[in-house]
């Protein structure tokens, strides 16, 4: 393993070399995650019916809530792990790990028993209803099976991510990924010596995937990696360690929880316009998710090095290692956005299978809105990696409020109306131009915050 110590950066080109060793496994493993849900999209949008497409774009933004629950855990654990190994105690930093993964389990555990129970409510409560809403329900219950599993993967590669160990989860990604579309594409067309389950079969090779990736990182930590180490007695979630993770991560979970209610609450205003609407916004965020795979790596970069920066008691590297971190990662995204303008019908079309024209028009032009986002994205996802890593996450929630609540949700309730949404560039366009208004609101006041310096002297 790698270690983001002081004395591996002598210059600003070592810097970049160890942002990009870092980074680059992650991008790679983010891209493998992409994919699980790009497969359903793209099997889905092939096979089978509109309403059988926004019925997984509804399952999915249900099942990001799981992510932003688990935050709970994940942002508190990476924060202090990077922070326990930049201050050379591997020891604590196992046990934080060991304390996180009892706390991922029991989370997990509720979050599928409550969400088998309220799925059919959630999905009404989103303004679906009708074949949409039941193959909806179907899907997100077969999925929430493994959601112990899925909680384990994310809080485990979280602490390894923090231990400076980003290709871990790469690893276990590619085997997801063989899982997940291999079962997903033989249970939907039936191909021996699988059943035929069409929509059902790609909820169960979804499924199955997770929870493979989930045993896997159970069995790696089981057995030791990156100076981390599971002891079974010390799963159990007690004491001083878990107040420590709670209180770095519950600002984080708020900020998480914002963002997931607010993309709901976002979807749930798209989805008045109708089911061509929803599935166009639906593959126009898979589309657009490619730029959140590639900045997450270059966020995770900036978060470890932070951490453990800060634990080394070197908040200049720490910054250093941050703004380059933001530098290379603008550069990346803004090459991507250029692509994405020139590239969104095509885009469309490959994940539409030119089956659903009314679709592509529709969302083709709002794919291009979010083109010209992609420095406002790199600002928020690497900066706040930044203070994430450290443990300074009030004032990112604090940002996401502002964004959702005065920015992008007045303004789609606006252009959703049905009224409105009738005219021209207004409807499923306009909601994507609110989304950019808030992405460079929430820039401007994250950068302010850096900047400011404050998250240097955070308590974790």
């Amino acid at each position: 393993m790698k270690q983001a110590s002081a004395s591996l950066v002598s210059s600003d080109a070592s810097m970049a070399r160890t942002v990009l060793w870092l980074a680059s496994p992650v991008l790679v493993e983010q891209t493998l995650l992409y994919l699980v849900g790009v497969s359903d999209t793209l099997l889905t949008g092939h096979f089978l019916a509109e309403e059988h497409l926004a019925a997984v774009t509804i399952a999915s933004y249900l099942l990001w809530f799981l992510g932003c629950i688990l935050t709970v855990v994940s942002v508190g654990a990476s924060a202090l792990v990077a922070r326990l190994i930049g201050q050379g105690d591997p020891n604590l930093a196992s046990r934080i790990c060991q304390r996180a993964i009892g706390l991922a389990l029991i989370i997990g555990t509720v979050t599928f028993l409550a969400g088998w129970a309220t799925a059919p409510w959630i999905v009404s409560v989103m303004n679906v209803t009708g074949p949409t809403a039941r193959l909806a329900v179907q899907f997100l219950r077969i999925v929430l099976i493994v959601t112990p599993l899925l909680a384990c993967t994310t809080v485990g590669n979280a602490c390894l991510r923090g231990a400076g160990d980003t290709r871990t989860g790469m690893w276990v990604m590619i085997l997801v990924n063989l899982v997940n579309v291999g079962l997903s594409w033989a249970l939907l067309m039936g191909l021996a010596p699988f059943p035929r389950l069409g929509f059902r079969g790609i909820a169960t090779g979804t499924a199955v995937g997770e929870g493979v990736g989930g045993l896997a990182i159970l069995f790696i930590l089981a057995r030791g990696r990156s100076g981390l180490k599971l002891s079974w007695r010390g799963l159990i979630p007690l004491g001083h360690d878990v107040r420590r993770i709670l209180r770095i991560s519950l600002p984080a979970a708020g900020e998480s929880l914002t963002n997931l209610l607010g993309q709901l609450t976002f979807l749930s205003l798209i989805n008045r316009l109708g089911d061509t609407a929803t599935a166009a916004h639906g593959v126009a965020i898979r589309c657009e998710a490619i730029a959140f795979l590639t900045i997450t790596a270059f966020s995770v970069a900036a978060s470890t090095l932070t951490g453990q920066f800060l634990g080394a008691r070197r908040p200049d590297l720490a910054r250093a290692g941050a703004m380059t971190a933001w530098t290379l990662g603008a550069i990346a995204l803004s090459l991507m956005g250029v692509l994405i303008y020139l590239l969104a019908g095509p885009m469309f079309l490959m994940f539409t299978g030119g089956r659903q024209p009314e679709v592509v028009a529709m969302g083709a032009p709002v794919l291009r809105v979010v083109a010209f986002a992609m420095p406002a994205l790199a600002t928020i996802n690497v900066l706040n990696g930044a203070l994430r890593g450290a443990g300074d996450t009030r004032w990112p929630w604090y940002f996401a409020l502002v964004g959702y609540v005065l920015v992008r949700l007045p303004l789609t309730y606006v252009v959703t109306m049905p009224g409105v949404s009738e005219g021209g560039i207004w409807g499923l366009h306009g909601a994507w131009i609110a989304m950019l208004l808030d992405l460079y609101a929430r820039a401007i006041l994250i950068s302010a915050r850096f900047l400011h310096g404050g998250w240097k002297t955070a308590t974790v």
